[in-house]
This record gives C-alpha cells, sequence and structure tokens, in this order.
C-alpha cells in the first residue's frame, strides 16, 4: 500500500499524469451506447498519483456499506486481497523500480527511481493545515526542490514545525512536495513495500533530519505502529503526532482495516491532530464498469466511444480486485465520515472534481475525489 494504489503506475488509458491527477463525470451508471457508436475498454492507472495508488487508482476507503458491518459477515473477496496487500504491493515497487517480481531488495544498485506516480504538488492547497501561511496566500507559487547539503535544519521551535506521519508513503510523491513547501516539517514515511521504502530514501531530496522512512503492513494488524507490533526502534508513542495524512491510501484497505488504520490514527495523534486524506470518490470514472461516453472526432464524421476505466475486477458495489491482486475501494463520503467517527475523530469528507484532458485518446473527463479533515478532540 504505500502506506495510502491505482494510481503508482499507469496502466494505459488516462495518461500516468492525467489519470492520476484529475477523475471523471460525477453521475453513475450511463446507458449502453447506440448500435452504431464503438466501444473501447481503457486500463486504468493507478492513482490520481500515490503509492496505495497502484494499479488501478489510489483510493480511499470502504464499500457503500458501513465499514463497522465488515466485522460481522464472514472473510470476503475484499479481506482476502487485504490479507494479501503487502506482498501485492512489493512485486508492484519491484517491477517498476526494475528489480523485478523475484529480485532481492537488498541490492540498491538495482533499483531505479519509481515514475509512476507524479509528484502531488496540489497538495499545498488541498493541505492548507500544514503549510506556513506565505505558502497559504500562494499554493501555486514554485517551490526549489530540497538540498540537504544546503537547506537549513528544522527549526523546532517555529510555529510551522509539526511531525507528520505519511501513511502509504509509496516513493515519496506525496511527502517530498510537503517537506519541499514547509521547512519545518518532519515526516514519519510508512509503507508495506520494503522496494518503495529503498527507493524514497535513495531520492536526492532526502534528508534524515527531516524525514524517517520504514516498512510496516498498516492493514493486518491492530496497533500496527505500536511496540509489540513493529519493535521499539520504529514504534510511535501515544499521542506524538500533529498530522496524519493518507493519499490515495485507504482505498486500499477494505471496511475492517481501514477501521483499524482510522484507530491507529486517533491513537498516534495529539489532541487537536489532523487526519488529511485524499482519495478516489465512488463517482468516479475509474470505478464506473460501465463506461463514460465521449464524442470524438471520426474521419469525416463524429463518433460517439464508450471508454471504460474499470481498475479491475468487481468484488462488490464499489470494490475491484486488481489484475496484480491489489484492491481498490471506491469511497462513499457517509461511510468514511463514520469509521472515523467511530475512532473518535471528528470532521467531515468533501467531493473535489477536476476535469483532465487525455491527450491520448484525444477526450476530456471530470475526475471524482473524496478529500477529508478529522479532529482529534
Amino acid at each position: 500500500m504505500a502506506a495510502s494504489a491505482w494510481s503508482l503506475s499507469s496502466r494505459t488509458s488516462l495518461s500516468v499524469a492525467s489519470a492520476r491527477r484529475d477523475d471523471p463525470r460525477r453521475g453513475g451508471r450511463h446507458a449502453p451506447p447506440a448500435p452504431t457508436s464503438r466501444s473501447r475498454r481503457c486500463r486504468a492507472t493507478p492513482d490520481e498519483d500515490s503509492p496505495a495508488e497502484r494499479a488501478v487508482g489510489d483510493s480511499a476507503t470502504t464499500s457503500a456499506s458501513s465499514p463497522a458491518s465488515a466485522s460481522r459477515r464472514a472473510p470476503s473477496r475484499a479481506s482476502l486481497a487485504n490479507a494479501d496487500a503487502s506482498h501485492a504491493w512489493e512485486r508492484f515497487y519491484r517491477t517498476h523500480s526494475g528489480v523485478g517480481s523475484t529480485g532481492g531488495v537488498g541490492d540498491e544498485k538495482k533499483i531505479r527511481a519509481v515514475a509512476a506516480f507524479k509528484d502531488r504538488h496540489y497538495l499545498r492547497k488541498a493541505f492548507p493545515d500544514l503549510m506556513p501561511q506565505r505558502v497559504r496566500d500562494d499554493p501555486s507559487r514554485w517551490v526549489d526542490p530540497i538540498d540537504p547539503r544546503t537547506t537549513r535544519p528544522i527549526e523546532t521551535r517555529s510555529k510551522d514545525h509539526k511531525v507528520v506521519l505519511e501513511l502509504g508513503c509509496g516513493v515519496g510523491n506525496s511527502a517530498f512536495p510537503l517537506m519541499r513547501a514547509n521547512l519545518d516539517l518532519r515526516v514519519v514515511a510508512v509503507d508495506a513495500s520494503p522496494t518503495a521504502i529503498a527507493c524514497l530514501k535513495q531520492n536526492p531530496e532526502f534528508d534524515a533530519r527531516r524525514c524517517v522512512a520504514f516498512v510496516a503492513d498498516l492493514g493486518n494488524v491492530e496497533g500496527p505502529l505500536t511496540e509489540r507490533a513493529i519493535g521499539l526502534a520504529h514504534a510511535i508513542d501515544d499521542a506524538s503526532i500533529d498530522a496524519v495524512t493518507g493519499v490515495f491510501f485507504f482505498s486500499a484497505l477494505d471496511a475492517d482495516a481501514f477501521a483499524r488504520v482510522a484507530r491507529e490514527c486517533a491513537r498516534v495523534l495529539r489532541r487537536g491532530g489532523l487526519v488529511l486524506f485524499r482519495d478516489y470518490s465512488k463517482d468516479d470514472v475509474k470505478g464506473n464498469v460501465s463506461g463514460v461516453p465521449v464524442a470524438r472526432k471520426g474521419e469525416g464524421t463524429d463518433v460517439t466511444e464508450t471508454v471504460s476505466f474499470a481498475p479491475g475486477e468487481k468484488i462488490d458495489d464499489a470494490s475491484f480486485v486488481r489484475g496484480d491482486g491489489t484492491l481498490a475501494v471506491f469511497a462513499d463520503e457517509a461511510a468514511v465520515t463514520r469509521a472515523f467517527e467511530d475512532a473518535g475523530l471528528v470532521g467531515s469528507c468533501e467531493r473535489v472534481t477536476h476535469a483532465v484532458k487525455n491527450r491520448k485518446l484525444g477526450v476530456t473527463l471530470t475526475r471524482h475525489f473524496v478529500q477529508g479533515r478529522f479532529v482529534k478532540r
């Protein structure tokens, strides 16, 4: 998971850059195309851009049913996919880092940069709570990359100093843009894939003063970041974190795992601490197996096509298992809110939409995401 997945590697439908950044048409299902139209199926890309964002678009959360109800059901296909998530994500990152599905992670010389996801610069605007005032005033302003040799150390007494836990960090596509924009931010980056963590640490911007990164399987145990679960070296103390971020991470969890991670967020957060996340909406084009009708210019005549970005095999109303075995759950805002509230966090979700032009297909699609902010009281 990147510890927050379809998006990390683009499969071939939306260009990796556009597929991850924006998401389509709000309405539910569409009628099949008329007999005269063509139907074209495109394989979905991983996330809007993120680690658990891997195979189909990363995304966030739970199925249309309440996360709490999962504990009363027999093991589902979603829970089986969740149980194998760490292996599936490791296979994904090995493939995209050049190590191969059977290669050894320890040979760092064989690991190359993973370019399946784009850096999420939009988080400066999406997560203003983590930004200094100058960035909030102008979130679109260019921010220079970090050079560990010349960048000043973190000022722990600064009002902008925060300790952030990044769940499903992948190779750092969320962590590095955040650290660039706030030089007093310290990030604890966690992912289930050893290869993803190795790639993150090899990034020329990696600065041990600003970031600590380690492997942890967040979705399959209660209290995954406690000393009991992960050992003393990496254990995260109660009430020690200012904010938890999950960008296309929660969508890689089944309902039970979502509830466990929400409780872990509540444990590690200080009073007043935040959970900030962004994930796929259930109305996103990638969750629409019926396809999205688009108009394209044919040779001398207009042609209507149905383009489907469905991420994999559908197993319930909002969940898919991708071809590589990873899980993609498209978020229902109400269920997400209930899951965090059950863990003792108060807040809400909002729908975020973006129009994205796919140059390869020559179409413009509207992508739908869910963005949330929850506070520990």
